[in-house]
């Protein structure tokens, strides 16, 4: 299973997203930094986010989703998790680019894994620097994280980080 819980269920909370980068990978994140094109060599980009108010499970569905092709594989996996907590979920119809988050997961770069980490309390600043602790290098300053100035909630690592244990 690739959907990992840190505490009770809930419908809000943070979380992170691991894709996998395969191949090297150029992509934009909108108007950011004027289009800069970012280059990634394979590895692990890890996103941190958060959906409070019981947006979670829509949040997740939708990022596993592309507004091109084919969603990720892991959608229904999100969607089994989901429904396995009797919650009435189901994945977006369409979608459009709003997020950061949006332009990574339209990439070829495909999801491996989501780590979840319930409740109300806003928790990305935390996330982030756990991962940079076990080795996560940032982007890009303020990538994905208006809430923080000087972070980034898009981070890259040249190996997966063992996270299964927890953050």
């Amino acid at each position: 299973m690739s959907v990992h819980a840190h505490s009770e269920p809930q419908k809000s909370g943070a979380y992170v997203l691991e894709l996998a980068v395969e191949a090297p990978l150029e992509l934009t994140f909108g108007r950011f930094q004027g289009g800069r094109v970012f280059r990634l060599a394979p590895g692990r980009v890890y996103y941190v986010g958060s959906a409070l108010a019981g947006r979670l499970p829509g949040r997740l569905l939708r990022h596993a989703t592309r507004v091109g092709g084919p969603p990720h594989r892991m959608r229904g996996e999100l969607l089994a998790y989901f429904r396995n907590l009797g919650w009435g979920v189901r994945p977006p119809a369409r979608k459009t680019l709003h997020w950061h988050a949006d332009y990574l997961m339209e990439s070829p770069a495909e999801l491996a894994a989501v780590y979840l980490f319930y409740g109300d309390t806003p928790r990305e600043a935390f996330l982030e620097d756990a991962l940079r602790a076990l080795g996560a290098e940032p982007l890009a300053p303020g990538l994905g994280a208006g809430d923080r100035p000087g972070g980034s909630h898009v981070l890259w690592t040249p190996a997966p980080i063992p996270l299964r244990s927890g953050l």
